[in-house]
């Protein structure tokens, strides 16, 4: 019997056999754009932490692997990018930062003392201060401002005053502000401006320090008090702002940061960031936190989690306390040394009542907006703590959902930690602390709350995903010298602040990046070297994991890319 297949039948198999055909051949591999190769490639991904070279299309990675693999995307228009056996890896994502702050403070004189800069007594201060107002040629009656100054560090060991600063300069009113930024000294001529004087009463949440057994100012304004003298401040032009945030955006780079944070942002500043934005000034993604102080008008006026040219509106800030070093930071039991302004108890004190805060996370949680919280004492994070369970039972919320994060965490209590892990909360910590105050934190609080300052460790131990950030200006934007100290937590005096609380590199680095792409709810499109996500990355002279912690801040940044593209070059060192 003869077998055949009718016409009609046919055609149908001629489609099924083309069709497997076709399913046994590979697909076009795309070509990339940039391949890196011969060097150290750390992706900051657990699941494959190394690889042999990196591929990029369009600004985002197209594939990570061994050199073969990442090879087949070389095509005619590749550039092959030769590491010279450098280390690339994620670019760095600032934990907590003030990106406007730092606009201003570029012109400014800075009043820090070593190794940030070399002031080391008030007269240097003073001699800071006129070659400031000669340098711009700031005219009598003109304003003359400094950031920086550190009086744990000055020789005289204290506040600079009214006085010195009114003798030095009778025609200017000036204002200097402390390291911590959560005080600053006015001599009389600004004071005057301001309206303060020995009957001026103190405002809640701030104290003007008087002269010993007077009413009469000596200068010092703390927390709060330091309002009255903000309004009369110079303001920059439009101009020199927008000269400032390209200088402000080079200075970020130049550390590898790809995406920075404005950490405490009005109304006025948000509106010129945006402008800034729509002229399309911006390469660095920035992350603004708009400050509690404004929450209406946010709510009002502003959509969260909204990005224009890469200013995205993250969340609302909220202080609840000061400074540990400046002795305004809230805590459970007292300092142990002199506190200005102080006689007893001296605990220092809460920026918000249980009432104000507690309105503040309502609105957050109510309105999906991500919640930052500045808490550096053990009793202003009690309070959080305290509201955040309040308003979780009162809307009914779960918890691990709001992602809400604790900046500074300086003295944060085991216990406390406990509960971060319950909550969802993320520490952002500050180990530049243990360098640059952990001699005075020592006399300030004692070993013990000294030792458990940013226990970054312990925290890593509960499974609570934390960063680590600089607070600049009030300290330098390094990421590699934040690296360093979570690794060393060693004192301007070489002594180690909690031993057991040391990070290795690898872990540092995650703090600094993928675990900053997750505070910042992120973590899809950036913080690891990963396919399809953003080639933010940065080159760096050598590899962290593989050198001893002391040469850790001997590594060099030698270039920094946002998508592929380069924002910033240095030349290699010899």
């Amino acid at each position: 019997m003869r077998l055949s297949i009718s016409n009609k039948i046919l055609p149908l198999y001629s489609l099924l056999f083309i069709a497997f055909l076709a399913s046994c051949t590979s697909p076009a591999v795309e070509e990339a754009d940039i391949i890196f190769q011969n060097g150290d490639i750390l992706t900051m991904n657990d699941a494959q932490k190394e690889v042999e070279a990196l591929a990029i299309k369009e600004g985002k990675i197209l594939a990570v692997g061994t050199l073969q693999s990442v090879g087949k995307h070389k095509g005619a228009n590749t550039q092959i990018r030769d590491l010279n056996g450098g280390t690339l890896l994620p670019g760095f994502i600032d934990g907590h930062s003030h990106f406007s702050y730092a606009m201003r403070m570029l012109a400014q004189a800075n009043l820090s003392s070593p190794p940030v800069d070399v002031i080391q007594n008030i007269p240097d201060i003073i001699e800071r201060l006129k070659q400031h107002r000669d340098k711009f040629n700031i005219a009598e009656g003109g304003w003359l401002l400094g950031w920086g100054y550190d009086p744990d560090q000055l020789e005289e060991g204290r506040h600079p005053n009214r006085a010195e600063l009114s003798a030095a300069f009778p025609d200017h009113p000036v204002f200097i502000r402390h390291a911590s930024f959560h005080m600053g000294v006015a001599n009389d001529q600004a004071l005057a401006i301001a309206g303060i004087d020995e009957k001026t009463p103190d405002p809640p949440s701030g104290v003007i320090v008087r002269e010993k057994n007077s009413s009469k100012p000596n200068g010092l304004l703390q927390e709060t008090a330091m309002g009255a003298v903000f309004p009369h401040l110079p303001k920059a032009t439009a101009e020199q702002l927008f000269q400032l945030v390209d200088a402000a955006q080079q200075y970020y780079a130049g550390f590898g940061i790809t995406t920075a944070q404005d950490g405490l942002t009005d109304s006025l500043a948000y509106a010129f960031l945006k402008e800034a934005a729509e002229k399309d000034v911006f390469y660095l993604d920035l992350e603004v936190l708009a400050s509690f102080r404004n929450v209406k008008s946010f709510i009002e006026n502003e959509k969260f989690d909204e990005s224009h040219n890469r200013v995205r509106l993250t969340g609302l800030k909220v202080t609840t306390d000061g400074s540990p070093q400046g002795k305004t930071a809230f805590f459970k039991d007292p300092y142990l040394t002199e506190v200005p302004g102080c006689t007893e108890e001296c605990r220092g004190y809460p920026m918000l009542t249980d009432q104000q805060l507690q309105e503040l996370v309502s609105i957050c949680y109510t309105n999906d907006i991500q919640l930052y919280v500045h808490c550096n004492g053990d009793a202003s994070i009690d309070m959080l703590l305290d509201m955040h369970q309040r308003v979780t039972d009162s809307l009914n919320l779960a918890n691990n959902t709001q992602r809400t994060v604790v900046i500074h965490s300086q003295f944060v209590r085991e216990d406390q930690l406990d509960q971060y892990k319950t909550y969802g909360f993320i520490p952002s910590f500050f180990t530049n602390h243990a360098f640059f105050w952990g001699d005075t934190h020592l006399a300030n609080l004692g070993t013990k709350r000294a030792n458990f300052l940013s226990p970054m460790k312990t925290a890593s131990s509960k499974g609570i995903i934390a960063t680590n950030h600089t607070d600049y200006p009030v300290t330098p934007s390094d990421q590699l010298f934040l690296l360093w100290t979570s690794m060393s937590r060693t004192s301007r005096a070489n002594k180690t602040l909690g031993e057991k609380e040391r990070l290795s590199a690898y872990e540092g680095l995650k703090a600094l990046t993928i675990n900053g792409a997750y505070q910042h709810r992120c973590e899809d499109t950036k913080g690891s070297l990963e396919v399809g996500k953003w080639a933010d990355l940065v080159l760096l002279d050598g590899n962290p994991t593989k050198v001893t912690t002391d040469e850790i801040t001997a590594l060099q940044v030698l270039e920094t890319f946002k998508e592929g593209k380069t924002i910033f070059t240095r030349e290699k060192k010899n």
